[in-house]
């Protein structure tokens, strides 16, 4: 592992995060991170301080065998304009996914057979949707954290169904919104990276096929008041917008990150806090802002059937939160940790706002509440904990695709319950149309199954007999037990009900198995389409076990 470590470390090194009091001027968390390198606290790193030999070079700029603050920012910034660049010279100019009026007009005939479900004596349950964004699996302390309460995400798990073994479709933030939003392997679409940076997304019309049907146009058809408030990340072209995927309202920002705090300057369109089609400087911290916006549109629709989509973009970088938030854990010495607890912990208060606003509408007991994050914590920020998992985000292991997973909806689902079997997030469009009580056409061909059955011990079956991953030369198969992943012809074998850490290696003690998945696998990846676009051109080969994976993103 010591590889990949070193690998990793150097990633935070050059990569600086950011934090700021809600009072006062941003400021950077550089300084931190580079204080944490600097074990001698000269000011400076030394070659015995930056174990990667050939990056310490890259970014000693002067040659005088140190690395200041100053050497290791400009470093970050040469390498992000040479990764730009590469990008913008890879790529093809043809637009990947351009307005389709003839599959759009193919949807709208699909989505005319689902009649409207809201207009009889008998209310629908109201459905939220609450997505965070790359939180550690261990972060929640109802997945056994013991540095940050997690009061409301907890008091959810209590009330309702927690699963123990909840898969997101990808190991990064695009694809996986794609698989959830579509209720298919988002494979099956060309929907295999994350889209590029926000002008790259722009110019080559990146995004999720209009053509797709979406949960939200389901919902919408059948009678729904539908509105979406964060992160969209699937699109920023006017056919991408969440107002022309089902959305009769939108807050939030179309592209893969933003800052947590207010624009100073007008920002690039694909970039801003938008109402709708609006752009606009939010003056609040943006996960406060994001639960206000949803508990107004609770309160604005409690007479009305609705569904409410909130990606939070906590815990994503940049790692910041307010002073009243940091406050909160005043012995923590390292101020990334204490940032990042910080933000997890604005996330819990904002998801408790959204449920008190059920509460005190009176809609608590007819409305579906989920809770599920995109991917796994990342490694590479040093700050997020993926508990007993393998690696993190951007990975096949567990660490990067087993998520938290929460469903509550009193009456249907028994509270306090655990579900060990294998689910997806394939699973929740199914099981919101099962519950609101609308039937999906088999035209549709989701991937997902309603979860109802299962988890009330209707069926005794599994949901899934098989799932799978792909990301370029990676894949991974989860069948019963048995995880196989692959980069290119390395391969990783585990036996996941004795090894849920991924430890042991059983490849060359099984190859019966190992042929077996891989022979599934390529089985699967016959049925699904070839990535509409490419990975960014940055494809780091990493160490895993002693094996070679190759990051794409």
């Amino acid at each position: 592992m010591k590889p990949i470590l070193t690998f990793l470390c150097s990633l935070v090194l050059v990569c600086p995060v950011f934090a700021k009091d809600k009072q006062t001027p941003k400021q950077s968390n550089a300084g931190s991170k580079f204080a944490a390198a600097d074990k001698n606290g000269d000011g400076k790193i030394g070659p015995d301080e930056i174990k990667n030999e050939a990056l310490f070079k890259r970014m000693d700029a002067d040659s005088d065998g140190f690395v200041t603050l100053k050497e290791s920012l400009g470093y970050t910034k040469q390498r992000r304009a040479r990764e730009n660049a590469a990008a913008a010279g890879k790529v093809s100019d043809e637009p990947v996914f351009p307005a389709n009026p003839e599959g759009e007009a193919t949807k709208r005939k699909l989505l005319s057979t689902i009649p409207n479900i809201t207009a009889g004596d008998k209310r629908p349950p109201n459905i939220v949707l609450l997505f965070s964004d790359d939180l550690g699996y261990g972060d929640l302390s109802l997945y056994g954290s013991k540095k940050i309460p997690t009061p409301n995400i907890d008091a959810l798990g209590k009330q309702g169904v927690r699963f123990s073994n909840a898969y997101v479709t990808a190991a990064s933030c695009s694809p996986s919104r794609a698989g959830l939003m579509s209720g298919r392997y988002q494979q099956r679409f060309g929907f295999e990276f994350n889209t590029a940076g926000g002008a790259i997304t722009h110019r080559l019309h990146r995004g999720l096929d209009p053509s797709v049907v979406t949960m939200t146009d389901v919902l919408k058809q059948a009678g729904y008041v539908t509105g979406m408030f964060g992160k969209w990340h699937l699109g920023t072209q006017p056919q991408f917008h969440p107002r022309a995927r089902g959305f009769d309202e939108f807050y939030g920002f179309l592209a893969g990150a933003h800052s947590f705090f207010s624009a100073k300057t007008p920002q690039p369109f694909h970039s801003s806090i938008m109402r709708d089609r609006s752009p606009l400087i939010e003056p609040e911290y943006l996960t406060d802002a994001i639960a206000r916006e949803t508990v107004r549109f609770i309160g604005a629709n409690r007479d009305k059937t609705f569904f409410a989509y909130v990606p939070f973009n906590a815990v994503h970088t940049p790692i910041e939160a307010t002073k009243e938030y940091q406050d909160r854990f005043p012995n923590e010495s390292d101020q990334t940790k204490r940032d990042y607890y910080a933000m997890t912990s604005a996330l819990d208060d904002a998801v408790g706002s959204i449920v008190a606003a059920l509460d005190r509408n009176g809609l608590s007991e007819n409305t579906l509440v989920i809770f599920v994050n995109d991917n796994g914590g990342p490694i590479y920020t040093g700050v997020q904990s993926n508990g007993p998992l393998k690696l993190g985000k951007l990975f096949l292991f567990e660490g990067g695709i087993r998520v938290p997973m929460v469903i509550r909806l009193p009456g249907r689902f028994q509270p306090d319950t655990i579900y060990d079997q294998p689910t997806s997030t394939l699973d929740l469009f199914p099981t919101i149309c099962a519950t609101a009580g609308i039937k999906v056409s088999a035209e549709l061909k989701l991937d997902g199954v309603d979860l109802t059955p299962f988890v009330n011990g209707q069926s005794t079956g599994t949901p899934h007999e098989t799932l799978f991953w792909s990301n370029g030369p990676n894949i991974a198969v989860r069948q019963g037990n048995w995880k196989l992943v692959k980069s290119y012809d390395n391969t990783w074998l585990f036996d996941l009900a004795s090894d849920i850490g991924e430890s042991r290696n059983l490849a060359n003690s099984n190859p019966e198995t190992v042929e077996q998945l891989e022979e599934a696998c390529q089985g699967w990846r016959t049925q699904m389409s070839k990535p509409a676009g490419p990975s960014k051109p940055n494809r780091r080969k990493v160490e895993v076990d002693g094996l070679i994976y190759e990051m794409n993103i």
